[in-house]
């Protein structure tokens, strides 16, 4: 995983076991080797819970590049149960082995606030699935994907204050909509930049090769963050106009 910021990121306790730690294991002839490996799992794949995992059982597959170790262990949770594959791949040519990923990964929808959800529920449904694409290691597509749930989200926010120019919104580019359709600078300001970086994730050159990925989210975490705001600011002027006499 990845590191996806606030709503945008899956919420991972960490636990801390004793490590490193040995395994025996068995390359394809059944002969049995002992390994150092540096850590045990700390979440389940399929409930997304940390965990202190049961393991079941090692193999070790010495015909692999780099020479990697698959762990079977089990969630320990009634309500999961699950068996899953933790595999370490060998550091260095005679070092330990490092945990690399735990597989199978269960998919898991992010959530958004309510406001957000009936604001642009194509910004939350396309957020997702730019997230399962980098779970999946797709980071190439991902970045467009991201990119993509940004301008649902700006538009269908100008929409809702500019509803009699929608037409015209929808077919406007994102930069030029941002600049002429929003007010709020705090919003204009950080939609502006995540557009920016945004753009390089679809362009053939980059333009902010200092920024990758993760500050596109972070922008992007931080325009629903104020939009979101402004959305229950709304909320309360409606729900109390005034002061009680």
């Amino acid at each position: 995983m990845i590191h996806l910021p606030g709503p945008l990121q899956p919420m991972r306790a960490k636990l801390v076991f004793p490590m490193p730690h040995t395994v025996a294991a068995y390359d394809t002839h059944g002969q049995a080797h002992n390994h150092n490996v540096d850590r045990h799992p700390d979440y389940c794949p399929f409930c997304h819970h940390a965990i202190e995992p049961k393991a079941l059982g090692s193999s070790f597959y010495i015909d692999l590049m780099p020479s990697v170790i698959e762990t079977l262990y089990r969630c320990p949770r009634h309500r999961c149960g699950h068996a899953f594959i933790a595999r370490y791949r060998l550091q260095g040519m005679y070092g330990s082995y490092g945990l690399n990923e735990c597989v199978p990964y269960e998919l898991q929808d992010l959530e958004f606030p309510a406001e957000i959800v009936e604001l642009s529920p194509d910004f939350c449904a396309i957020s997702n699935q730019a997230k399962n694409a980098e779970l999946q290691r797709l980071s190439l597509i991902a970045g467009a994907g991201y990119r993509k749930a940004l301008e649902f989200l700006v538009k269908d926010y100008v929409i809702r204050l500019r509803p009699t120019d929608a037409e015209q919104i929808k077919k406007t580019d994102l930069g030029s909509c941002i600049q002429t359709y929003i007010n709020n600078p705090m919003v204009k300001d950080t939609a502006q930049r995540a557009a920016w970086l945004g753009n390089d994730e679809v362009h053939y050159l980059r333009k902010w090769e200092e920024h990758d990925l993760e500050d596109l989210k972070e922008l992007i975490q931080l325009v629903l963050t104020t939009i979101h705001s402004e959305l229950i600011y709304s909320k309360m002027k409606l729900n109390m106009p005034k002061g009680k006499k």
